[in-house]
């Protein structure tokens, strides 16, 4: 009797939650619409908002669409439902805890805490661990889950809709208590303290479904910090802080949830996000794979050529490793596969390449428009600073893959006569250049970002409508915005709950107590300085976005290297790149994870395989640390610009790392010996410095001794064997 009964309520209930599904969608495609249509109008001259405004708007929408698209992701809401009552059961334990230290009686006859805190800890106590228990209940126990009926069933979509509410709601007092007078904390009512503790339950809740438990993690540990430090002694001692005082400091405060960092995002970052797809919508990705192929289908190692420079172009404007990984590599790997390279190699040339695209500008993974924020440096002499870095960093990618290429003897691709030239190609797509050379030239001029942004998206859409008119159907358009959205959710939510981390520093002064102290541990040596930052690079860059983790470390370490003698825009920059580098460092490498879903490699050999191929975005930062020309960057004059001094550094260090390509890969007219290769590569270093200008001299000499003598014996042997 009891099956008899379960299958119609078995059916009901996959009836009803398909009809969530449905609507969640439908709800998710508006949200994403009517974000792209915000943005846009916010970059045109008819609708004016502060950042206050741009940022609570945009956190707003990135919450309520991600946790819309979240559902749909979930198989049958088990994820959510579990992810959810981990984090409920999780913040259950902690609140408990405090309960019977502090409340049920305080086993401390000193309590921290103020009568209304303990009121506080007693609610989160009894809500989260009622919550988890019914959501856990309804999720994983199918018996319990019958007896609940719908309500088991129903907890996912409540809590939900409870985030996306209190999101709303806290954006609303955000919004409304930041263009008012009422800006001390004294004159916030009950219902705003609430509002606004319980959203920054609603931020940790989201990073931990978005992003995992490594930057929630961290904000909860800087959270403890901020509301204990007072305990602590010596240097590391703060003032008195009330949970009232810094939940109302993380909504509101300009260096909050809704801080400067998510202002950055909203302002800038979405936009250069909307161009990228724009230009992929619209054919411009498969165009830029299609000249890369052509340009280096007959040289050897072609398709990996090709990979390279269409992953650059894409790159440009992308500015996501994993998601260039996907865009690109889905034509590249395959193809380098079947000409020879193996799938490990074959997946690491994908991420290298699409990786940095995070390091080229103009868009640099939304890092270009953070940076310019936190050091005060315009955007435009940002992305002068990373131009001839990321140049070097693809220079030395090239040479590396042809001199793999040629070591491992990989065919040259047959040449087609059917086949279109370079030319041919560039004849029938030429117009997809347009929109970035207008960006780079709006830019240079000195138009504002937005409104560059806004006027090349307009192009690329017109250039759309004009080469293929049909793509612009309702639909297709609306997964466009859909598509950008879902882009830039990570980045965002990044943005967002770094905020905790970024504004607990400032309310307790951490971050000058944790400079002082790496200064100290590098007794004010910049190398050591520079290894030990990498080191904490790589740390946090494995477990964190590249945004979220320049976020962090420009506070934490970037002063203290700007302490001991580093310049301002070198600090910024080595920061970045280490942080790029752990997208592909295992054993977390996002980029490598996306690149051997499409080769079918193996993780560790991928990863390593990956490292040695980006040896330059290893070594280019220590040699900027040094050398500012590198970054066109005169610490004395601090202006931006080419001299002939920078040309000799630009023009030696491209020797450099096309040298230590080389080297690492044992190739130049035949296979270099051990020795060889061991003596090219402090050549190569010494050609990377500025100074002593003799060691450029003796590098340059003994280098071009090895390789030219290589040459001829390779055109020797060729010779003999003609």
């Amino acid at each position: 009797m009891s099956e008899t009964n379960t299958a119609p309520q078995a059916l009901s209930a996959s009836r009803a939650d398909r009809a969530l599904d449905r609507v969640a969608g439908m709800l998710a495609a508006a949200v994403a619409v009517c974000m792209c249509l915000f943005h846009l109008a916010a970059a045109s001259p008819w609708l004016l908002l502060n950042n206050t405004e741009l940022a609570v708007v945009h956190g707003a929408f990135i919450v309520t669409f991600f946790v819309l698209v979240r559902r749909l992701k979930a198989k049958d809401n088990e994820t959510a439902f579990v992810a959810s009552s981990k984090f409920l059961a999780g913040t259950a334990i902690v609140s408990g805890l405090l309960c019977l230290l502090f409340v049920y009686p305080p086993l401390f006859s000193k309590s921290p805490f103020t009568a209304e805190e303990k009121n506080i800890f007693k609610w989160v106590f009894f809500v989260s661990a009622g919550l988890s228990a019914l959501n856990l209940a309804g999720s994983r126990l199918p018996a319990l889950r019958r007896r609940l009926g719908g309500a088991g069933r129903a907890m996912g979509p409540v809590i939900d809709l409870s985030l996306i509410v209190i999101t709303l709601l806290c954006a609303v007092e955000v919004i409304r208590l930041r263009n008012s007078n009422h800006a001390s904390a004294s004159l916030y009512s009950e219902y705003q303290y609430f509002v606004m503790i319980a959203f920054v339950i609603v931020a940790l809740a989201v990073g931990y479904r978005a992003l995992g438990r490594i930057l929630p993690t961290l904000c909860i540990l800087f959270i403890i910090y901020a509301l204990f430090s007072r305990y602590l002694p010596g240097v590391w001692e703060s003032a008195r802080l009330s949970v009232r005082r810094l939940g109302s400091y993380l909504a509101v405060g300009s260096e909050g949830l809704f801080g400067s960092a998510l202002s950055t995002a909203g302002n800038y970052i979405f936009l250069f996000v909307l161009f990228g797809s724009v230009l992929s919508f619209i054919g411009a990705g498969e165009f830029f794979v299609k000249i890369a192929f052509s340009a280096f289908g007959r040289v050897c190692g072609g398709p990996a050529q090709a990979a390279i420079y269409s992953s650059m172009l894409m790159g440009m404007v992308n500015g996501s490793g994993a998601a260039n990984v996907v865009t690109t590599g889905t034509f590249t790997i395959p193809l380098m596969k079947r000409t020879g390279f193996d799938p490990d190699t074959a997946g690491a040339v994908e991420a290298v390449a699409s990786n940095g695209g995070q390091i080229m500008p103009p868009v640099m993974g939304a890092v270009a428009f953070l940076m310019a924020d936190a050091t005060g440096i315009s955007y435009a002499n940002v992305c002068l600073a990373a131009l001839i870095p990321a140049v070097l960093y693809y220079l030395t990618l090239s040479v590396s893959v042809l001199a793999y290429s040629h070591r491992h003897r990989i065919p040259v691709k047959e040449p087609d006569p059917n086949e279109e030239t370079a030319g041919q190609i560039f004849k029938k797509g030429w117009y997809y250049f347009l929109p970035i050379l207008s960006l780079i030239v709006m830019m240079v001029s000195g138009l504002s970002t937005k409104r560059a942004a806004l006027i090349t998206i307009v192009m690329s859409l017109l250039i759309g409508l004009v080469t293929d008119p049909k793509k612009f159907t309702l639909r297709n358009l609306k997964d466009l915005c859909f598509d950008s959205a879902k882009s830039m959710m990570t980045v965002s939510i990044a943005c967002m709950i770094a905020g905790i981390i970024v504004g607990a520093i400032n309310v307790t002064g951490f971050g000058l107590k944790i400079s002082g102290l790496v200064e100290a541990l590098s007794g004010g040596s910049i190398l050591l300085m520079g290894v030990l930052t990498a080191l904490v690079c790589i740390l946090l860059g494995m477990g964190l976005p590249t945004a979220a983790c320049y976020i962090v470390l420009s506070i934490l370490i970037a002063p203290a290297m700007v302490k001991i003698g580093v310049s301002l825009p070198a600090a910024h920059m080595f920061v970045l790149y280490y942080g790029v580098i752990a997208a592909i460092t295992p054993p977390v490498a996002l980029a490598v994870f996306a690149a051997i879903g499409i080769s079918g490699g193996e993780m560790w050999k991928t990863g390593l395989a990956a490292m040695k191929l980006a040896i330059s975005g290893l070594l280019i930062p220590f040699i900027f640390l040094y050398n500012n020309d590198l970054l066109m960057y005169d610490p004395a004059l601090q202006t931006f610009g080419m001299t002939p001094i920078v040309l000799l550094s630009i023009l030696t260090a491209l020797l450099g790392c096309g040298i230590i390509g080389l080297a690492l890969f044992g190739w130049c007219g035949r296979d270099l010996r051990g020795f060889e290769r061991v003596a090219l590569v402090p050549c190569a270093v010494a050609l990377m410095m500025d100074q002593p200008l003799w060691a450029n001299g003796v590098g340059f000499a003994i280098a071009a001794l090895i390789l030219g003598r290589a040459i001829l014996e390779a055109r020797k042997e060729r010779r003999l064997t003609a």
